[in-house]
């Protein structure tokens, strides 16, 4: 659903010289967005992105190598605003971004879920979230879980834009 709105922003971006992603409020989403905006950040090949491994089957995630066009030239610095309200897949995409050396994260540690989970009703009152597969990032073989991801640079939530942006110079 959000291919079409994505591929305009990166359109749009074109010939940009530095590139802030604010992912502090970003509650998570589809990790098919993760992997086109990936695909425009890396640019170049298919790249295998990560697996999600369930109990009965392992489902791999990559980029497509299909926004050359579009993808940002690998020398155009980019810098990830991360904090206490990012999860689930703004924690992805950070997270796969800096283990490929491809953004400066700044801000504060993630809270850490990277597990994908179902939510159970169990009354009125009370909900379940029951873990139904673990992440495992391509290039590292870890991921987030428990830890958050963390900033390479930390900061202040009301400085972390001008930080961002500053790091993009020393990039």
């Amino acid at each position: 659903i959000a291919a079409p709105y994505l591929k305009a922003a990166f359109a749009l971006l074109r010939g940009a010289r530095g590139v802030v992603l604010d992912l502090r409020r970003n509650g998570g989403g589809d990790p098919g967005t993760v992997t086109l905006v990936l695909d425009w950040l890396l640019g170049g090949e298919p790249t295998h992105i990560s697996d999600v491994i369930y109990k009965d089957r392992t489902r791999q995630w990559w980029t497509t190598g299909r926004l050359a066009d579009l993808a940002l030239p690998r020398e155009t610095p980019v810098s990830v605003l991360v904090g206490e309200r990012t999860f689930s897949s703004g924690e992805a995409l950070a997270y796969h971004l800096h283990s490929r050396g491809r953004g400066r994260l700044v801000g504060q540690r993630t809270p850490g879920a990277a597990d994908h989970v179902t939510p159970v009703i169990l009354s009125r009152h009370v909900r379940a979230l029951l873990p139904e597969a673990r992440v495992r990032d391509a290039a590292t073989g870890t991921n987030w879980e428990g830890t958050g991801v963390v900033p390479d640079i930390p900061c202040e939530p009301a400085e972390a834009l001008d930080t961002a942006i500053a790091a993009l110079g020393r990039c």
